[in-house]
């Protein structure tokens, strides 16, 4: 933990944050940095820290007073579903158990999205050191999204209820795994675990009669968005014009998927540049990474693209785009690709990243703005700025079209959150189906079960929706429900019932400001934010 402001920073931090031990708990989790990346295209399944952060978590409530136990699926010699990637997957449960008949789910997940290279330079600290500045807020990947918003503020809050002399509803804080890349081995393990179960069986882990999931912004959210990542890949070498052109077909699936309209208002309308006034499907192509195969003839050639996020839910910054060939071919090639970038993407040179560009080539960085895939409306996304300069660039005879390469993208699919899964990804795959047969046979494009999840949503008037809304108007004088652009652990309640055989309601909100910045450089935390998310959780389980 750091201070890049004055010497009372932290300490201001401390104090409205309203727990003396909710500073050093967040802390060394973003220190830990249990970062979760999945690139199937690449065979990369990258959780290096899931064991040490959820010991942390647990042995913190422990010495709190609370009993706790992990369920981890690869672990479970009972479980019968497959994990990709193989595990730990741990996930902490946390129990405040006062004998009473109703409980209340406080559902937060501890993995958080990884660092890419090119980001790191954007951070005016280290991403993985709590930092506090004088601005008043906390700085670091994570600290956040969700292990603030959710993990240290759900710990907080539930110590906070132990002090109550008398509660109407028993507690759990469910801390899971694997939230940023569909819960596969998180909530949907957990899921599976209790499907097992009979309902009335007291391991169930998913047993509650309302469940409050502190991963979201400062409104009453009644509804989260669906969520695919569809991965493309070619089954064997295409030449770069045909990459280009696989690209921009995936880039108009989003034509189809904003055609799907959800009855729970946009927080974004119309101020901050939402595409309606309500939740809509929409489909951003997150990642575009090309490798050419073979030697450089005598034209330049594209050698390699990479997008510079490590997380499908990410819009990058930027893409990083390496030339070889011909050195006098090469020399004017950037200027010369600059001249056609429009505003308000630019062309920078390469200062930092992922990705291993040949000896000799001539690079660039095609850059817009970065932002959470759930909400491509604010960002700029590069990768299909990039796909439109190669081609423009190949139509001029300035880059060879006919060489081969492996091509990789990956589209963040988002549905509605009323919207099966299944009728969101058929229609999508139904829309591709006749381009693919006509035009790119070799042409793979699959959404991985464990990588997918559909919407979740509850009716407005729907009594805890209403209650929610009643604590955040006078905790955060935040007016409104709305359904969330993003997609949550939500999607995972669906289906599920109260012991009492009711549709077992999940509520979203959360300290995730506009100047929050999850998933991107700069990721922060506002203390009295999150003094506020455990303000809203105490007073929902107390005056239940």
């Amino acid at each position: 933990m750091r201070e890049n402001g004055g010497p009372t920073a932290l300490a201001r931090a401390a104090k409205a944050m309203g727990d003396p031990d909710a500073l050093d708990l967040l802390s060394s989790l973003v220190s830990i940095a249990p970062t979760n990346l999945e690139d199937p295209a690449h065979a990369r399944w990258e959780k290096p820290h899931y064991a040490q952060a959820i010991d942390r978590i647990l042995r913190e409530a422990r010495e709190r007073g609370f009993s706790t136990r992990i369920y981890d699926a690869v672990a479970d010699p009972s479980f019968r579903g497959t994990i990709a990637g193989g595990g730990p997957r741990p996930n902490g449960i946390i129990d405040l158990d006062v004998g009473a008949k109703r409980t209340v789910l406080i559902m937060a997940h501890f993995d958080v999205v990884p660092v890419p290279e090119e980001q790191r330079s954007h951070w005016k600290s280290p991403p993985f050191t709590l930092t506090a500045r004088d601005d008043g807020r906390l700085y670091g990947r994570g600290s956040n999204d969700d292990l603030g918003s959710g993990v240290v503020a759900g710990l907080t809050a539930l110590t906070s209820l132990s002090r109550e002399t008398s509660l109407p509803a028993n507690v759990r804080l469910l801390v899971c795994c694997d939230e940023e890349t569909g819960g596969e081995g998180g909530i949907e393990a957990i899921r599976a675990h209790d499907d097992s179960l009979r309902p009335d069986d007291p391991e169930r882990i998913l047993r509650a009669d309302v469940v409050l999931i502190p991963d979201g912004s400062p409104h009453t959210t009644a509804g989260s968005s669906g969520v695919a990542f569809l991965d493309a890949t070619a089954n064997e070498p295409i030449t770069l014009a045909q990459t280009l052109v696989y690209g921009e077909r995936l880039v108009h699936v989003h034509d189809l998927a904003r055609t799907w309209r959800s009855a729970l208002a946009s927080e974004d309308w119309p101020k901050f540049g939402a595409p309606a006034p309500v939740v809509t499907g929409r489909a951003t192509v997150t990642k575009f990474d090309y490798v050419a195969i073979g030697s450089a003839g005598p034209r330049p050639r594209v050698a390699l693209v990479h997008t510079e996020t490590e997380a499908a839910n990410q819009i990058a910054r930027s893409v990083t785009m390496a030339f070889d060939g011909p050195p006098a071919a090469l020399a004017d090639l950037p200027s010369r690709l600059a001249s056609l970038v429009p505003a308000p993407f630019a062309v920078e040179p390469v200062i930092a990243t992922g990705a291993r560009i040949p000896s000799g080539a001539s690079s660039i960085s095609l850059v817009g703005l970065s932002g959470h895939g759930g909400y491509p409306h604010r960002a700029r996304n590069p990768v299909p700025a990039a796909i439109d300069l190669l081609k423009a660039a190949a139509n001029r005879g300035w880059i060879e079209a006919d060489g081969l390469g492996d091509p990789a993208f990956v589209v963040d699919l988002r549905l509605p959150p009323e919207m099966e899964l299944a009728p969101g990804t058929d229609a999508v795959f139904a829309s591709l189906a006749p381009w693919i047969r006509e035009t790119l046979p070799v042409a793979r494009i699959v959404a991985p079960p464990g990588r997918c999840r559909p919407g979740y949503a509850l009716p407005v008037d729907h009594p805890m929706v209403q209650r929610l809304a009643g604590i955040m108007r006078d905790v955060f004088h935040e007016p409104g429900i709305f359904g969330e652009y993003g997609g949550t652990d939500a999607s995972s309640i669906r289906g599920l019932t109260t012991p009492s055989g009711e549709p077992l309601p999940a509520l979203v909100f959360g300290s995730m400001d506009r100047d929050a910045h999850i998933h991107e450089a700069e990721e922060s935390l506002d203390p009295a934010r999150f003094a506020g998310v455990v303000e809203v959780m105490r007073r929902f389980v107390r005056d239940l």
